[in-house]
């Protein structure tokens, strides 16, 4: 799965859960201080990227690691990296 394919399947994850449209969902968008999301609801959205995309997410990385969409697709991107075979 491309970059570009991640960013449609996470913004599609995102729109849901919050009801925003896609077009205020871009790299730069916080997900906390734009979006409203808390840590609890970052947790839950993390399940939904796990199942969507077949990877394992820690918690820890969800609620330290990633302030903006962008972090969310770099984190994706590098799990499904290292769920590749060699």
């Amino acid at each position: 799965m491309n970059e570009t394919d991640v960013e449609h399947t996470l913004v599609t994850i995102i729109k849901n859960y919050t009801n925003r449209k896609a077009e205020v969902i871009d790299r730069a968008v916080s997900l906390r201080e734009e979006l409203g999301l808390s840590s609890f609801d970052m947790i839950a959205l993390s399940a939904e990227i796990e199942d969507s995309f077949l990877i394992s997410i820690d918690n820890i990385d969800v609620i330290t690691g990633i302030d903006t969409f962008g972090d969310a697709v770099d984190l994706i991107m590098e799990k499904l990296a290292k769920s590749q075979p060699a």
